[in-house]
C-alpha cells in the first residue's frame, strides 16, 4: 500500500509543487535576511481577462513580502467560477477556495520549495527572480512607464509569448498568449507605504483547513533520495506520459494547466539540476 501511495504522490503533488517553486523565486521567508521586495508594503488592483473568465484581484504585503493576501475572483457567463484566497504569512502559507470554504494549508511545501530555491540560486531574492525569468527563455527588453511606475520590460517566449511590466520585483502587467489563448492580468491601481492588520493575513473565520501530507517531503525541509529520483523521472518524460500522470493525479485538471506544468517543470529542471 505504502509503495503505491508513494508511486502516485509526485503526480498528485507536481502542480502546487512547481506552483510555488515559480512564485518563490521572489518570496521570502521568515529569515531576516531575505526581502521579497525592496518596498516595505503595497496594495495593488488588477482586472484579469483569460479563457476561464473575467474578473479581478486584490493583492497587497508587507514585511518586504514576508505577509501577503491575494484574493482572486473570476466570473464566466453569469457565474463566479473561481474564488481563491493565498495567504502568506512568516512562513505559513494557505489556499482557500473561498466558494466552497475549504482550505489546504500548504506550509510545509511552501518551505520546502523555498529551501530548494535559496540552494540553487542564493538568497538574492531580486537576482534569482531574473534568472528564473530568463530560465524560462525570457529576456529584458527595456522599460516603461505604466501607472505612473518605471518598470522592466520583460519578454518570454517558451510556448508562446509572455510580456510583463514588472516595478520593484512586482508584475503589474501580464500580457500570455499560448496556443492561441490569450490572458492578462493588468493593474488598475498601486499604492505603496500602507499599514494592514494581523488579521489580513490570516484564513478567514469558518473555513475548513486541511493540511497536506507530504508523506516527509516537508520534514526538515529535505528530499529523501526516492523522492529526488521520482521528481529527475519526471522532468525527464515526454510530455505524452507527463499528461497520462497529472491526469491521474488530478482528473479535473485542464490541458492549459498541464501544459503549463510540463513548461515550468522542464524550466525549473534547468536551474535544480
Amino acid at each position: 500500500m505504502k509503495k503505491h501511495q508513494k508511486k502516485n504522490r509526485p503526480a498528485k503533488y507536481l502542480l502546487p509543487i512547481l506552483f510555488l517553486l515559480f512564485i518563490l523565486t521572489l518570496q521570502a521567508n521568515a529569515q531576516d535576511d531575505i526581502k521579497r521586495f525592496p518596498i516595505k508594503s503595497a496594495k495593488i488592483t488588477y482586472k484579469i481577462k483569460s479563457p476561464q473568465g473575467e474578473g479581478t484581484k486584490i493583492l497587497f504585503f508587507d514585511q518586504y513580502g514576508k505577509r501577503e493576501s491575494s484574493h482572486e475572483t473570476l466570473n464566466k457567463r453569469g457565474k463566479t467560477v473561481k474564488d481563491q484566497l493565498t495567504i502568506l504569512n512568516n512562513g505559513k502559507a494557505y489556499s482557500i477556495n473561498l466558494l466552497t470554504n475549504k482550505g489546504q494549508d500548504i506550509s510545509a511545501q511552501t518551505g520546502m520549495a523555498m529551501k530548494m530555491m535559496t540552494g540553487a540560486t542564493g538568497k538574492d531574492m531580486s537576482a534569482t527572480g531574473k534568472k528564473m525569468l530568463e530560465n524560462m527563455g525570457g529576456k529584458q527588453v527595456g522599460t516603461q512607464n505604466f501607472l505612473g511606475k518605471n518598470c522592466e520590460k520583460w519578454e518570454i517566449r517558451t510556448m508562446g509569448k509572455t510580456t510583463m511590466l514588472i516595478w520593484q520585483g512586482i508584475p503589474l502587467k501580464t500580457e500570455t498568449s499560448v496556443m492561441g489563448m490569450k490572458s492578462s492580468e493588468e493593474a488598475t491601481s498601486v499604492h505603496a507605504g500602507l499599514s494592514f492588520s494581523n488579521n489580513d493575513f490570516e484564513p478567514p473565520t469558518g473555513v475548513e483547513i486541511e493540511r497536506l501530507d507530504m508523506g516527509g517531503m516537508g520534514a526538515g525541509m529535505q528530499m529523501s533520495a526516492d523522492d529526488k529520483a521520482q521528481m529527475k523521472k519526471l522532468m525527464n518524460m515526454s510530455y505524452a506520459d507527463f499528461k497520462k500522470q497529472m491526469k491521474k493525479g488530478n482528473p479535473n485538471i485542464t490541458d492549459e494547466e498541464i501544459q503549463q506544468a510540463y513548461n515550468m517543470m522542464k524550466q525549473m529542471g534547468k536551474i535544480l539540476k
